[in-house]
């Protein structure tokens, strides 16, 4: 395992280490666009392709537990996911990963391209 950038480690605010943390209000926000990196993965409970998805994110924290990775929920948080969708420009899909860099979008995948390997590309090339 390749180790991440020192800049994965440092954080304004702690929204998520080590573990999958739902975001989902507007301090939460705030605080996701103020992180140096964070991983935005949004998951619909209601769909197969998403838990897939969720199995790989999980598997990925596992194997980088420095990264920052926050899950929303777009069926309970619609209103955070149209918000992070707006403040990014990224079109909203799920599941979805959105990679953040001082609020700035630098990697965006969707559906079968979230995989673990390719979830470490997106992020080492952050």
């Amino acid at each position: 395992m390749e180790a991440m950038p020192l800049w994965w480690r440092k954080s304004k605010c702690e929204v998520a280490k080590r573990e999958l943390q739902e975001i989902g209000s507007d301090a939460d926000l705030d605080c996701l666009f103020s992180q140096d990196a964070v991983v935005v993965f949004k998951h619909s409970t209601s769909c197969p392709v998403s838990w897939v998805a969720h199995s790989q994110v999980t598997k990925f924290l596992g194997g980088h537990p420095e990264a920052s990775v926050v899950l929303v929920n777009v069926i309970k948080e619609r209103p955070v996911s149209q918000e992070i969708a707006r403040r990014t420009g990224v079109k909203h899909e799920s599941p979805q990963i959105i990679v953040l860099r001082r609020g700035k979008v630098v990697a965006a995948i969707s559906h079968g391209d979230i995989t673990e390997a390719r979830l470490a590309e997106v992020v080492a090339i952050a």
